[in-house]
């Protein structure tokens, strides 16, 4: 299912397999150059994490989140490490999501950085984006119809079958918004669905709906898997306010 990314939009065949499937991967996005200054950027943000009581808590505009015992996630990372936010709004980002959302104009809510470091419990159960947007609440509106938000996760590191990648459920996304955590006997079916796990090289671009049903398992390998989330909503459609970026910062392309 991966495709080499010759181009910065995408073609038609791209988007209706984006909407057919819930998914789509880009691959050799960006240079190796340009991770290793992303990967730099991740490694102060852990330095820093490090030197922290281990209570969830804003810096700089980011909130570094952290749950069982270790660092989970940097909300907004871009806000202390600036070089993040501006890797958010590169083309080669941003034109993708324009093509699938079909729109110019895009609301950017999430900026965050993973660490899954070797030796620390970190893992996502299965769930759909649309939870955390708050669909189904007056904090989300489906302008489009079609979930009006893309995902993106930019691999810094390789991402393998060891050291916890996203598995995700092909064609979940056709059933819309589930309400998974309330919905105790989808879960269990879950077990029984096709799933696709997830492997990439760093500088690979994966690109998933809201609705779209995914996990991603603990780190079993001695080596980091670190990924930059940033996620794009329709114009109009956010109305919850997120920590370090509040409803969002509009970008055009």
């Amino acid at each position: 299912m991966n495709e080499q990314y010759a181009l910065k939009t995408l073609t038609k065949e791209q988007v209706e397999k984006f909407y057919k499937q819930g998914f789509i991967i880009l691959k050799n996005v960006f240079s190796q150059d340009e991770i290793l200054n992303a990967k730099n950027s991740f490694e102060n943000l852990f330095s820093t994490a490090q030197k922290l009581d281990g209570n969830t808590q804003e810096l700089k505009g980011s909130h570094f989140v952290f749950e069982e015992g270790g660092l989970n996630r940097i909300v907004w990372c871009g806000g202390y490490e600036r070089k993040l936010l501006d890797l958010s709004k590169d083309e080669r980002i941003l034109r993708p999501v324009s093509d699938i959302l079909e729109s110019s104009e895009l609301n950017q809510i999430i900026n965050q950085a993973h660490f899954k470091m070797p030796g620390e419990r970190i893992e996502f159960k299965w769930h759909q984006d649309s939870e955390h947007r708050r669909y189904g609440t007056d904090m989300w509106r489906d302008v489009d119809g079609r979930g009006s938000y893309v995902q993106t996760v930019l691999a810094i590191d390789a991402m393998t079958k060891e050291n916890g990648p996203l598995v995700f459920v092909p064609n979940s996304n056709q059933n819309g918004h589930l309400d998974l955590q309330n919905n105790s006997e989808l879960l269990r079916k879950i077990d029984s669905m096709d799933k696709l796990e997830l492997t990439l090289e760093a500088g690979d671009l994966a690109l998933f709906g809201p609705y779209t049903i995914h996990s991603s398992s603990v780190n079993l390998s001695d080596s980091p898997r670190r990924v930059l989330i940033n996620g794009y909503a329709y114009p109009g459609a956010n109305s919850r306010h997120y920590p370090g970026v509040g409803l969002g910062r509009e970008l055009t392309i």
